[in-house]
């Protein structure tokens, strides 16, 4: 990564590197004039390569106003020559392509062998130190990258947050929020929108912290959902709802906010008062409020989250599985901490996974590179320990019984935590055919069987909503995963429609009820879409209409073979498709691709509507505890001394790097 980073000096510097002694490799002609003097490298440039001239100068030279380069002194210029525009590539360039993106320290530029290796590269260039770095240039793509964040959701319809706290080396707590919304291709597309500061965990603090960043985005009537975990923090933040009043309390203090270029962290010393802090709460019981924009339901719990949890309970009450993973545990820590099995192991050309308490996939690789070692083998390497243990063949049965149960928890979660956007139609797919998995796989177990069946009941319980769905039972208010939107999101997707109903293996009278009464839930969520088109469409036909019963002329025979546009005959008029032929045509058309391939190319254009505002929808939370993976990279052992500004600062570079 490194090393292509670097190779973009040698293309910056490849024309200069092309005068040796007044002699212009390029077209292999000397530039010296009357006078003998060769130092016109540049006037010579732009002469007889100009387009070469342009490209490397010129082109560089739009992006950089005359405010935003500082000069060596600290003095702005009006007028800058072609050297001083190098000296501000080269010290952008070293800041987004090393610093931010390769996570090199900052006072790499007043390393000696970094500086020589500069000067090998352009001889005049002047050094700079880590300060400059971090109160000019830093800042500078941070106004930059806000700058198109801003503008770009200005212009999104619907945009879903996922959310999380995170907390780094020095027991400093951040809140962390990015945003998702599918773009004009129908692709969809993520941003950190803000890593600010959270001094208090509690619900009020975190809902008066998202909506500070929301109203600087003015982005607070597009939110459609807000995707978390399970901690009873963020279920009671988001319970009522996000307040689309534009009113700001006067008497609470402003979160220090990283879009906020303004305001330094250092200045904020008191945490948030929320002793007036009331939480909004809109009536449910409107009968003209659709229940999809019920304030209750816009925090969704994240997919991966909830899963860990039925593994969790799988694993902690089936019999038999929690003494086989105890060995393991035992084996794995002593093989980390003992050389002599290290050695062994290495010789074997094999290794046990470390265990990690935060993920269940820990436990899962764990007990799958146990079992791919040979029983004389784990028998040798057992024996090192001081408390041998040892694997009876009916343990290595069970591990054989546990990887073959927990594969597809495995896969699934791998799926939907990936870094290309797993949307919320991963959801209901992938609860059928876990639960089509266990039922398969139940009767050939000998020893794992009471861990299926407690899977079973888990996933049962903690997506109860969904299963309701699919058993055509009522939905109660309080249902995990009760949501319409995981239903109509997996037929909407063209990657699973309705071919995920296969796995459950009903009668076909009841695959026929199931399929209809989602239709209707689909065709309820494509009205409101079309009761306002009607009414657009109503209107322009009632003044018409009147402008025809107004106007004494004769009627105009139209010519043969004329199709002009302002023609205004109502046969020529374009019609609105009725929900049920869009769905129709939709649901029999044989395509199977990507859903922003499918529905950028599609006419459907309800449907399009209701596929840009579900898919903005994460499977999980997954994106924001990607961002914590960078801030914990950037906040090393080395680095714990890092000004808190500036760790925010790189953080939000670092995630939005495809913005530099």
């Amino acid at each position: 990564m490194a090393r292509e980073q670097l190779k973009k000096f040698f293309d910056f510097f490849s024309l200069e590197n092309n005068r040796v002694r007044g002699h212009c490799r390029l077209c292999n002609q000397d530039y010296k004039d009357k006078a003998g003097i060769c130092s016109n490298f540049l006037k010579h440039l732009r002469r007889k390569h100009f387009s070469d001239y342009e490209r490397t100068f010129k082109k560089h030279d739009e992006g950089l106003s005359e405010e935003g380069i500082i000069a060596s002194d600290g003095q702005s210029t009006t007028e800058l020559s072609s050297n001083k525009t190098k000296q501000v590539l080269i010290n952008s360039t070293i800041t987004k392509n090393l610093i931010i993106k390769c996570n090199l320290p900052l006072n790499i530029v007043e390393n000696h062998a970094f500086r020589d290796f500069i000067k090998e590269c352009n001889a005049k260039w002047d050094p700079v130190s880590s300060k400059h770095i971090k109160l000019n240039v830093i800042p500078q793509f941070k106004e930059k990258v806000n700058k198109i964040i801003y503008e770009t959701l200005s212009s999104a319809r619907h945009v879903t947050l996922t959310i999380d706290g995170w907390s780094d080396r020095r027991c400093k707590s951040f809140l962390g929020i990015t945003c998702h919304f599918i773009n004009s291709k129908m692709q969809p597309e993520s941003y950190l929108i803000d890593f600010v500061r959270l001094k208090s965990h509690t619900a009020e603090n975190i809902y008066h912290t998202t909506e500070l960043i929301l109203g600087h985005f003015n982005i607070k009537e597009k939110i459609y959902k807000i995707v978390t975990d399970n901690a009873s923090c963020m279920k009671k933040a988001y319970q009522f709802g996000l307040a689309v009043d534009d009113e700001v309390d006067d008497n609470v203090p402003e979160v220090p906010l990283l879009s906020s270029t303004s305001t330094i962290l250092s200045e904020y010393d008191e945490d948030i008062d929320v002793n007036n802090f009331q939480f909004i709460d809109i009536p449910s019981n409107d009968e003209n409020t659709n229940d999809y924009y019920d304030p209750s339901d816009v925090r969704l719990s994240c997919f991966a989250h909830t899963l860990q949890l039925c593994i969790r309970d799988g694993l902690k009450n089936a019999p038999y599985v929690s003494k086989v993973l105890g060995k393991c545990q035992a084996v794995s820590k002593f093989s980390h901490k003992s050389s002599k099995m290290a050695d062994l192991l290495e010789q074997l050309n094999k290794s046990i996974s470390k265990m990690n308490l935060t993920r269940w996939n820990s436990e899962y690789l764990l007990v799958k590179s146990i079992h791919s070692i040979d029983k004389s083998e784990l028998d040798l390497l057992t024996s090192m320990m001081s408390k041998p243990i040892m694997f009876s063949n009916n343990d290595l049965i069970i591990l054989e019984e546990i990887i073959l149960i927990l594969a597809p928890f495995h896969e699934i979660s791998i799926k939907c935590q990936a870094e290309t956007a797993a949307t919320v139609s991963l959801v209901v797919p992938s609860i059928v055919h876990l639960i089509s998995h266990l039922r398969d796989i139940k009767e050939d177990l000998a020893f794992s069987s009471k861990l299926a069946g407690q899977l079973q009941e888990s996933i049962k319980k903690r997506f109860s909503g969904i299963i309701n769905r699919l058993h055509l039972n009522k939905v109660a208010e309080n249902d995990p995963y009760g949501d319409r939107l995981y239903i109509i999101a997996a037929v909407l997707d063209p990657c699973f429609k309705f071919y995920w109903i296969r796995d459950l293996q009903l009668p076909i009278q009841s695959e026929n009820h199931l399929k209809q009464s989602i239709i209707e839930l689909i065709i309820v969520e494509m009205q409101q879409y079309v009761t306002l088109s009607s009414s657009k469409a109503n209107t322009t036909a009632l003044s018409l209409t009147t402008t025809s019963i107004t106007s004494t002329s004769k009627v105009k025979r139209r010519k043969l073979f004329n199709y002009d546009d302002n023609n205004t005959d109502d046969s020529n008029e374009s019609t609105i498709l009725d929900p049920t032929v869009e769905l129709n045509a939709y649901l029999n058309d044989p395509v199977r691709t990507q859903f922003s391939d499918y529905w950028f190319h599609s006419q459907l254009n309800i449907l399009k509507t209701v596929v840009i505002r579900l898919f903005t929808v994460q499977a999980s939370s997954a994106p924001i505890e990607r961002a914590f993976s960078h801030a914990g990279l950037i906040l090393s052992s080395r680095r714990t001394n890092m000004n808190e500004n500036l760790f925010r600062d790189l953080v939000f570079l670092r995630v939005n790097q495809k913005l530099l």
